[in-house]
This record gives C-alpha cells, sequence and structure tokens, in this order.
C-alpha cells in the first residue's frame, strides 16, 4: 500500500502528465500558424566541454540521506517527461537558482558531474542544494557518469571482469548515497568490436539496480539504421541495451559535426529517419529525444561552440536580422557558417515527439537554450 508522501507523488507526476497533454496540443496549433517544420541545429558535447571551465574532481563527494521512496523500475516512470542535462562548471554557486527558473517545466534532472575511469573508479564533486531542490520539487534525478577519452577508458573497463564489478558497486554507492532514482552512462566512443561486452555489462547493472529499486538510462548517440561496424555507432545494440535499460536517451545531432561540413545538425527530417528506426527497434515508451539548446560556428578549419544568446549576439553584431536559425558572416577575410537551436527549430521536434509517442524529450543543456522554448512548456 502506497504511503502518504508516495500519493503526494504520485498526484503531482500525475498533474504534470495532464499538463503535458495540453502542452502538446498548444504547440501543434503554434506549427500550424508558423507554417510547417523548419531545419535545426545541434552542438557537439565535447568541443562544448573543452570551451567550458573543467569541474576540478578527485573523490566523489555527496551528501546521505535515506532514499525515502523505492519505485519500481520502468512501470513508474511517467508519460510526458522533460528532462534537463544539468552542468555547472566547477559547481558555481548559482546552480540552485539556476535549477530554481526550470522548476516549473521540468519533471527531472540529468546531472553531468561524474567520470568514471577504467579501473572502474569514479570521481566529481555533487552538489547537494541542487538535489535537495529537485528532491523538494519532486523531481526525477539521474545520476550522469562518462569519460569523454572513449574506447581508451571502456575499453580496459569492460574487459576487466574486476573493473566492472567495481563501477557497479561505485555507481550503486553514488545512487544510494545521494538519493538519485537512477543512474545515466554517457559512454560515448566506445568501439564496435566491444559492442557484446558493453550490452553485457549493461545488463549486469540493470539486474543490480533493478533488484535495489533504481533505474538505468542510457545517452546513446543517433543512428538511422542498425550499423554493428560504424566507428561512432556500432557499439550500441539498440534492441539488446533496451531489454535491460529503463530508458534510452537518443542524442538526435550531430547530422553535421564539428570538423565536419557546415549544415543542420538536427534537420527534421533526419530526426525523423533517426526516430523511425528507434520505434522500429525499441518500445516508443523507452525512449527519450534528446534535443540540443545550442549551435556551431564553422569557420576555416575551426569550428566553434555557441549558445543561442552567442549565436543571437554574433547575428546582431554583423548588422543581420529575422527568426531564422542559419546565417553566414565574413571575418578576416574567412566566411563563417552559424546553424543554431531557436525555438521554432526546438518545437519542430516537440512535434516529432508527440506522433511517435515518445515517453518524452531531453535538452542538452540547462542554460544555453532560447529562453523562449519554455513559454510552450508550462
Amino acid at each position: 500500500m502506497a504511503s502518504g508522501m508516495e500519493r503526494t507523488i504520485n498526484e503531482a507526476r500525475r498533474l504534470r502528465q495532464r499538463a503535458f497533454i495540453v502542452i502538446v496540443l498548444s504547440i501543434a496549433v503554434l506549427l500550424i500558424s508558423l507554417g510547417g517544420i523548419h531545419i535545426i541545429t545541434k552542438l557537439d558535447k565535447t568541443i562544448l566541454s573543452g570551451a567550458e571551465t573543467p569541474i576540478q574532481q578527485s573523490t566523489v563527494s555527496s551528501v546521505r540521506h535515506q532514499h525515502v521512496v523505492v519505485r519500481p523500475p520502468v512501470n513508474g516512470l511517467p508519460a510526458g517527461m522533460v528532462l534537463g542535462y544539468f552542468y555547472d562548471p566547477g559547481n558555481a554557486g548559482n546552480a540552485a537558482a539556476m535549477l530554481q527558473h526550470y522548476l516549473p517545466v521540468l519533471t527531472g534532472i540529468i546531472p553531468f558531474w561524474y567520470t568514471i575511469f577504467a579501473n572502474g573508479s569514479i570521481s566529481g564533486q555533487t552538489n547537494p542544494s541542487v538535489l535537495q531542490l529537485a528532491e523538494s520539487h519532486n523531481l526525477w534525478t539521474f545520476a550522469l557518469v562518462e569519460n569523454m577519452a572513449g574506447q581508451s577508458v571502456f575499453g580496459p573497463l569492460l574487459n576487466s571482469k574486476v573493473a566492472r564489478q567495481r563501477a557497479i558497486d561505485n555507481m550503486l554507492t553514488l545512487v544510494e548515497d545521494n538519493g538519485y532514482d537512477g543512474i545515466n552512462l554517457d559512454w560515448e566512443g566506445i568501439a564496435p568490436s566491444e559492442r557484446s561486452a558493453f550490452t553485457s555489462f549493461v545488463q549486469q547493472l540493470c539486474a543490480v539496480f533493478h533488484r535495489h529499486g533504481y533505474y538505468v538510462t542510457l545517452s546513446l548517440p543517433a543512428e538511422t539504421s542498425n550499423q554493428p561496424h560504424n566507428g561512432w555507432t556500432g557499439a550500441y545494440n539498440y534492441p539488446a541495451l533496451a531489454k535491460s535499460a529503463d530508458l534510452l536517451m537518443i542524442m538526435a545531432y550531430d547530422e553535421h559535426y564539428a570538423g565536419g561540413s557546415p549544415g543542420p545538425i538536427a534537420a527534421p527530417s533526419w530526426v525523423q529517419s533517426v526516430l523511425n528506426y528507434a520505434i522500429s527497434v525499441v518500445p516508443s515508451s523507452k525512449i527519450i529525444l534528446g534535443i540540443p539548446g545550442y549551435g556551431y560556428d564553422w569557420g576555416g578549419s575551426q569550428t566553434v561552440a555557441l549558445t543561442y544568446g552567442q549565436a543571437e549576439s554574433l547575428k546582431s553584431q554583423y548588422g543581420l536580422s529575422g527568426s531564422s536559425n542559419h546565417f553566414e558572416y565574413v571575418q578576416s577575410g574567412q566566411v563563417h557558417t552559424v546553424w543554431f537551436e531557436n525555438t521554432r527549430s526546438f518545437l519542430s521536434k516537440i512535434n516529432l515527439v508527440t506522433g511517435y509517442e515518445l515517453r518524452g524529450i531531453a535538452l542538452w543543456r540547462l542554460g544555453l537554450e532560447d529562453p523562449k522554448i519554455w513559454n510552450f512548456l508550462q
């Protein structure tokens, strides 16, 4: 029988679900009035991380408290989730104030605070005030664990029985000590040769986490077909991973990427192809569509990451106007091409979510986006 706290939490989440339905209908009307779907954009996470001040990490600090509500995996997740990847470089003192701004529209956060290493150890710095604020507003919380070094870390980890077990034990401790609802693996750059090893690790991880009442979610690169030998996506077996994991967060960006030719980073037609493949092999109820909130500036041999605000400032600096999320300018004789995310491109992706009846969306990341998008999610 549910406790009074559980009933309160469940009722709050039911209200969010009803609100999401109203949001969806409003967005559909707006898209019609805008005259269709517009080209969308994205930013490469690695480039962005390099441009920001990295978090100085040594050991995982935590805020220990009792995990009050134990929820059964899968069935306990609400429909219409609106998640935000949360990154505060150096655990800035204003992080909780930043989250406060998003409370009316979010159903959960994915803090980007922890790094895993080849031996299964984890370092990071937990921000207690952020998690306490999230808990007090009944937000779902998934601790993101990553290492952008890719195969040099994950190859040794996945092929060591000792490292695998240490990683699972450390992630379980991280979740238990800080009151998270579950974990998010953002393990990018795994070699295709590790496809089976990664799948078996996720199965092993899920068996432990589900036994303790916690969720396992995966942030996965987008693909439009099964490509087991693809250098970037080959390690991620969607259907096999979905049999164990509770949510697959499909990072539907990087159609055009830093170091490549300029272009839309996630055009609606490409995102649709990504979703068409995903729902053909994974239940739509397990899919979260990852949506970017930023852009790229391609100029010669260099590509620079841009927030929405930076892109708009560039547009103003060079005397450009209009609502397009794409423009060009010339600096020191070099032509620059910019694609970025704005409200219209964001809504084009929300429209896809409603059409595919996905579990929800996840924005990478809070603080980079066109602030006007939230007017349509309240």
